[in-house]
C-alpha cells in the first residue's frame, strides 16, 4: 500500500494555505530574494473591471468556485458568443497600459477557447526579478516538486562554509518548498518565464490551476506539466519572470497602495540599513513604499533594550537598559538562569537553550504629551505617522518580518489586555513601535507555520512568548513605578499642610486684634470686619475637617493594608485546606471499604495527624481576624514565631524543603505587646517567597543536572534574636540581586511566570511593619552579589 495524492490536494495547499493576499505576495518576492535579484518588480495590470470579467466567466462556465471538484460547461451558442464577446470589449479600461491589445485579441477570437483564453489575460500579476534564475532541468526537478528542501540545503550549505564575499548580507528565506502556490492565492493560471546565464534560451512553464479542479480524485501525476523551450535570449540576460493571470479578486490602486503601506513597508526590518529592493506599480503607475522616518524614535519618551544570550559558563543572561526619556529616569536591569526560566513559563534550561538568542528593542511614545515635530509636522501628523508604525512588537527572523505578529490585529503579547490593567493605560500597543530580533541559526526551533501565519506552537515558542510578555510586563512596571514616585513627591502631605495653616493661623491670631480695629473706623471698614471674622472661622472649621479626613484615611489605609495581607494568604491557604481536606477525605473513604482492623486504626491515625495539622494552621490565622487584627497582646517573640513557622512547616512537608527555627542566645526570652497578627502576615509571606523560589530553582536545576540523592531540595532558617528584638528569615534559594535591594519592595514588581506573581506581598509587609513601627529590610548580599535574608527589625515601643 502506498499514499496517494489526489489532484484536488493541490487547491488547498495554495488556495487554502494563504490566506491572505499581503502573504502571497512575500512569498513570491521572498523566491525572488533567494534568487539573489538586486530588484524585484511586482506589476499589477488592470484592464478590465473585476465584476465584468467575473460574471462573463460565471456565464460561459468558467468559473472555480473554492472547493468544487469540476467544471459545468454549459452549451454555448452564436448568439451568446456575440453578446459577451461586445460585452467585454465595451468594458475594457481604453486608459490602461495595452488596452488595445486586448481589445484586438477579444475581438480576433474565433472560438470560445480562444475567447477564454483573451478574457482570462485581461487581467494580470507580474512579479519580475533579475536573480539567478532556473534552468530546465531545475524547473523540473526542483520547481515542479512541493515540498523541496532546496532552500534549505542552500541554506546549510552558507551555514556550513567560511563566509564568501558579498554574502553576507544574504539570507536565505525559504525552506519549506511551498511558496510557489502562492500564486494560486491570487490567480488561476500562472506562466514562469526564467533562465540562467548559461542559458540559450527562456524556459517556460504554464500552469493552469483549474486543470487540477478538473482531475479531482485522480491522480496528481494525471495532470502533465511540463516545461517548453522559450525564445532566444542575450548571453547576459538571467532571472524568472512569474506572471499569475485569471485573477481570483478585485484590484485597484487604493488596494495595491494599502498592501504597500501595511504589508511590504514592514517586510524588512524598518530600524536596519537593509532596504527593501521592491518596486510597485499598478496600471504602470508607480506605488510609494513609505519608508520609515526614523527620526520619530529620537522624540519617543521611552526607550527599552533587552538582550537574551548564554554566559561563558553556558548561564542564559537576560539584561538591558529602561530607559524614561521623558521623566530622565533609567535603570539597568538582569536576570539569570532560574528567574529566567520561572520568566519564561517555568523552561527548563534544555527549552530556553533550543529557544536560543534574542533581542528586543521598544520605543514608547505616550500620546497625552505627543507634540508637533520639526520635520514631520503638526500634531495631527505626528499621530498619524505613529499610528502607521505603531501596532506592538514585530518579530524579525533575520532582518525579514514573521508574519502576523505586531499586526493591526495581533496582540500576540498580550499587551492591550495586559496595559487595560494599569492606570493610564500604558504600554498598549497603539504607544509602541517595537521589534524582536531572532535568527535561523540561533533560533532552529522557532519555525515559521506553512501558512506563514506566526510560529509553530513548540514548548520553545511557548517560552519565547512568555519571556518576551514578561519583559514587556518588567518595562510596564518601570514606567508605573517612576510615574507613581514623582506623583507621590509632588503631592502635598494633608499633615504638612496643616502645619503650614496653624503656622499662619497664628500670625493672623496676632494682627487679627489690630486689623479689626483699624476696620472699625468707617461703615466700610465694619461691614469688612464681619466677612474677615466669617473667614477666619471657615479656614479653622475647613483645617479641622482636613484633620479629622487625615486620621480617617490613615485608618483606613491600615485597613486596607490588612486586607491585602489576609487576601494573600487566605490564596496560599485555600489550595493548602483544600489539599488537607481531600486528603482527609481520602482517608476516611480508605477506612470505610477496609476490612482489616489494624489497617483501619492506621489510617485513623493517618487522619487524626491531618486535623490537628489543619487545627494547628487555623489557630495560627485567628490572629488576622477582624476582632483581633487591632488587639495588642503580651506574648513571647520566640515562642510565637516558632508556632508560626512549625504551622507552615506542616502544611509544606511535601514540598522536600526543611525548615530550622532558632533562639540566639539558645533559651533567651523577650515578651512583647504587640498585635500577632502582624507576624503571622509577615513572616508567612517571607516563607512562601522562599518556598517558591527554592522549588523554582531545584526545578531548573533538575532541568540542568540530574539529581544526586533524595535529601532536602533547600533550607529555609528563621533567627529569633528576642534581645535585638530581631527575626531572620534565610534561604538557600537564587536570591536578590543587589541592584534591586529597594525595587523589591516596590508594589507590583514580581520576577514570577507571568500572571502568577502580583509583586504585592513584600510591599504590605514593609506597609505593615511600618504601620506597627517595625520595619522590614534585606540583609547583606554574598560574594556573589545576591541577598538570602530578610530581615523584620522591631520597634522600641513593643
Amino acid at each position: 500500500m502506498k499514499f496517494r495524492v489526489t489532484a484536488r490536494t493541490i487547491l488547498h495547499l495554495g488556495s487554502d494555505l494563504i490566506s491572505s493576499d499581503g502573504i502571497a505576495f512575500y512569498e513570491l518576492v521572498k523566491n525572488s530574494l533567494d534568487a539573489r535579484s538586486p530588484e524585484v518588480r511586482v506589476d499589477v495590470l488592470v484592464r478590465m473591471p473585476f465584476e465584468t470579467y467575473d460574471e462573463l466567466l460565471r456565464e460561459l462556465g468558467e468559473r472555480r468556485e473554492p472547493n468544487e471538484r469540476g467544471i459545468a460547461r454549459p452549451s454555448f451558442t452564436p448568439r451568446n458568443w456575440r453578446h459577451l464577446r461586445d460585452t467585454a470589449i465595451d468594458a475594457v479600461d481604453k486608459e490602461a497600459p495595452e488596452a488595445n491589445e486586448l481589445i484586438a485579441a477579444l475581438r480576433d477570437a474565433d472560438n470560445k477557447r480562444e475567447f477564454v483564453a483573451a478574457l482570462r489575460e485581461a487581467n494580470r500579476i507580474d512579479v519580475d526579478d533579475d536573480g539567478t534564475g532556473m534552468s530546465e532541468a531545475t524547473l523540473e526537478r526542483v520547481y515542479l516538486t512541493i515540498g523541496t528542501g532546496e532552500r534549505a540545503r542552500e541554506r546549510d550549505l552558507q551555514a556550513s562554509r567560511p563566509p564568501v564575499e558579498g554574502e553576507e548580507d544574504h539570507v536565505i528565506l525559504g525552506e519549506k518548498g511551498l511558496g510557489r502556490l502562492s500564486a494560486m492565492r491570487l490567480g488561476d493560471s500562472m506562466e514562469v518565464i526564467t533562465a540562467t546565464a548559461a542559458d540559450p534560451t527562456w524556459n517556460v512553464l504554464n500552469i493552469n490551476w483549474n486543470d487540477f479542479a478538473d482531475a479531482g480524485d485522480e491522480d496528481i501525476s494525471s495532470i502533465d506539466v511540463k516545461p517548453e523551450v522559450g525564445a532566444k535570449k542575450d548571453a547576459d540576460r538571467h532571472g524568472t519572470l512569474v506572471r499569475v493571470t485569471a485573477l481570483t479578486s478585485v484590484w485597484t490602486y487604493d488596494k495595491l497602495d494599502a498592501l504597500a503601506r501595511e504589508h511590504f513597508s514592514k517586510l524588512v526590518d524598518p530600524f536596519s540599513r537593509r532596504k527593501l529592493p521592491l518596486k510597485l506599480t499598478f496600471n504602470a503607475i508607480s506605488v510609494e513604499i513609505p519608508p520609515f522616518s526614523s527620526f520619530i524614535l529620537d522624540h519617543a519618551h521611552g526607550v527599552f533594550n533587552a538582550t537574551l544570550e548564554w554566559d561563558k559558563w553556558g548561564r542564559p543572561v537576560l539584561s538591558g537598559m529602561m530607559d524614561y526619556r521623558l521623566r530622565k529616569r533609567r535603570r539597568p536591569f538582569e536576570f539569570k538562569g532560574v528567574e529566567i526560566s520561572t520568566l519564561a513559563g517555568e523552561a527548563s534550561a534544555e527549552t530556553l537553550k533550543r529557544m536560543g538568542a534574542f533581542k528586543l528593542e521598544v520605543y514608547w511614545f505616550n500620546r497625552r504629551v505627543l507634540k508637533k515635530i520639526e520635520g514631520i509636522g503638526d500634531l495631527a501628523a505626528v499621530r498619524r505617522l505613529l499610528a502607521s508604525w505603531a501596532g506592538g512588537v514585530s518579530l524579525y527572523r533575520d532582518g525579514y518580518r514573521v508574519n502576523p505578529y505586531g499586526g493591526p490585529k495581533d496582540d500576540w503579547l498580550d499587551l492591550d489586555r495586559d496595559a487595560f490593567s494599569t492606570s493610564g493605560f500604558k504600554l498598549n500597543r497603539g504607544q509602541i513601535v517595537g521589534r524582536a530580533l531572532i535568527s535561523k541559526a540561533g533560533n532552529k526551533y522557532l519555525v515559521d507555520q506553512s501558512n506563514r501565519e506566526g510560529l509553530k506552537d513548540t514548548p520553545e515558542k511557548e517560552a519565547f512568548v512568555s519571556l518576551l510578555g514578561a519583559t514587556m510586563e518588567y518595562f510596564r512596571g518601570f514606567v508605573v513605578q517612576v510615574d507613581d514616585e514623582i506623583n507621590r513627591a509632588n503631592r502635598v502631605k494633608a499633615t504638612d499642610a496643616l502645619d503650614r495653616f496653624r503656622a499662619e493661623d497664628a500670625r493672623l491670631e496676632e494682627i487679627t486684634p489690630a486689623l479689626l480695629a483699624l476696620l472699625q473706623l468707617s461703615p466700610e471698614g465694619r461691614r469688612l470686619s464681619k466677612q474677615v471674622r466669617e473667614a477666619i472661622a471657615s479656614l479653622r472649621e475647613a483645617a479641622s475637617d482636613v484633620e479629622t479626613a487625615s486620621r480617617a484615611s490613615e485608618q483606613e489605609r491600615g485597613r486596607v493594608m490588612h486586607l491585602a495581607s489576609v487576601g494573600l494568604l487566605i490564596e496560599i491557604l485555600a489550595h493548602e485546606l483544600y489539599r488537607a481536606t481531600a486528603g482527609g477525605l481520602k482517608t476516611i473513604a480508605s477506612a470505610r471499604t477496609s476490612s482489616d482492623p489494624k489497617m483501619t486504626g492506621i489510617q485513623l491515625r493517618v487522619l487524626d495527624a491531618q486535623l490537628r495539622t489543619l487545627q494547628k494552621r487555623l489557630k495560627v490565622l485567628d490572629p488576622l481576624s477582624t476582632n483581633a487584627r487591632q488587639t495588642k497582646e503580651e506574648f513571647d517573640l520566640g515562642d510565637w514565631v516558632t508556632d508560626i513557622v512549625e504551622g507552615f512547616a506542616a502544611q509544606n512537608s511535601r514540598a522536600g524543603i526543611e525548615f530550622e527555627t532558632s533562639v540566639s542566645p539558645r533559651g533567651s526570652h523577650r515578651k512583647v505587646r504587640a498585635v500577632k497578627g502582624m507576624f503571622v502576615q509577615i513572616v508567612e509571606n517571607l516563607l512562601s517567597n522562599s518556598v517558591y523560589w527554592i522549588k523554582q530553582q531545584d526545578k531548573y536545576e533538575r532541568s540542568v543536572v540530574e539529581p544526586e540523592g533524595d535529601g532536602p531540595i533547600g533550607t529555609v532558617r528563621v533567627l529569633v534574636e528576642p534581645n535585638e528584638g530581631r527575626v531572620t528569615v534565610t534561604d538557600d534559594g537564587p536570591g536578590i540581586p543587589e541592584d534591586r535591594r529597594e525595587l523589591v519592595f516596590e508594589p507590583f514588581f514580581t520576577t514570577k511566570k507571568q500572571k502568577q506573581g502580583r509583586g504585592l506581598g513584600l510591599y504590605i509587609g514593609r506597609e505593615i511593619a511600618a504601620y506597627h513601627g517595625a520595619s522590614l529590610t534585606l540583609g547583606d548580599a554574598d560574594d556573589d552579589g545576591y541577598i538570602h535574608s530578610v530581615i523584620l527589625e522591631l520597634g522600641n515601643d513593643d
